[in-house]
């Protein structure tokens, strides 16, 4: 059973970023003032692609989408599949950003979702090119982070989420320090990016 004591949404969202209120719609929907967390459905095949195609030099030093050889089309496929899959067997929360106008921003997902003794999730998120330094990736991390420790039936429930950055990626370490996450010391790993092993350093921000 259960016992960890949580503070409310409002509480938990002000100690993450005091100016983006969050609103979840359903455990399908988490939106802010500007940015909408929804699944990818086949509609978004082009606009999604577009995106990433655009983005790639930009993602590629951290997060590089695509498998070894892996065609645009067949990449668009696994990902619809992850997020069916997580939403079917509850083992991940995947969910594309999106803002009024229907505009793709970017990607904002919580895999391996554990529940044990400890209720657990890894965050991993990108943003196009085109959406970066306006405090997209901010909002969308945020509303993540408020669905995932907040008690259901409006949130996920999770005692923690973690989230591992590449020493050199400056932007992603300031964002998680910013929204709370504190350095876990303890953890330390070689992640695969592409094709290399890179180290990474691990954060982790626990429900209140």
């Amino acid at each position: 059973m259960r016992t960890a004591v949580r503070a409310s949404s409002r509480d938990l969202l002000g100690r993450m970023s005091p100016t983006t209120p969050v609103e979840v719609i359903s455990a399908a929907e988490v939106r802010t003032p500007r940015v909408t967390l929804r699944p990818l459905t086949e509609g978004d095949r082009r606009a999604f692609l577009a995106l990433v195609g655009a983005s790639r030099e930009h993602l590629t030093p951290w997060i590089p989408l695509h498998r070894a050889g892996e065609s645009d089309d067949a990449f668009f496929d696994r990902q619809l599949a992850g997020a069916r899959e997580g939403d079917q067997t509850g083992s991940a929360w995947r969910r594309v950003g999106v803002l009024g106008d229907g505009a793709i921003i970017g990607a904002f997902n919580l895999n391996a979702i554990t529940r044990g003794l400890s209720w657990h999730a890894d965050a991993v998120w990108w943003v196009g090119r085109e959406h970066t330094r306006l405090g997209l990736a901010s909002e969308g991390v945020t509303a993540m982070l408020e669905y995932a420790l907040t008690d259901p039936p409006t949130g996920l429930g999770l005692h923690a989420v973690h989230a591992g950055i590449d020493p050199e990626n400056v932007g992603s370490r300031r964002l998680v320090e910013r929204l709370g996450f504190r350095e876990d010391a303890s953890q330390r790993s070689d992640l695969q990016v592409g094709s290399e092993w890179r180290s990474h350093e691990f954060f982790v921000k626990h429900a209140a």
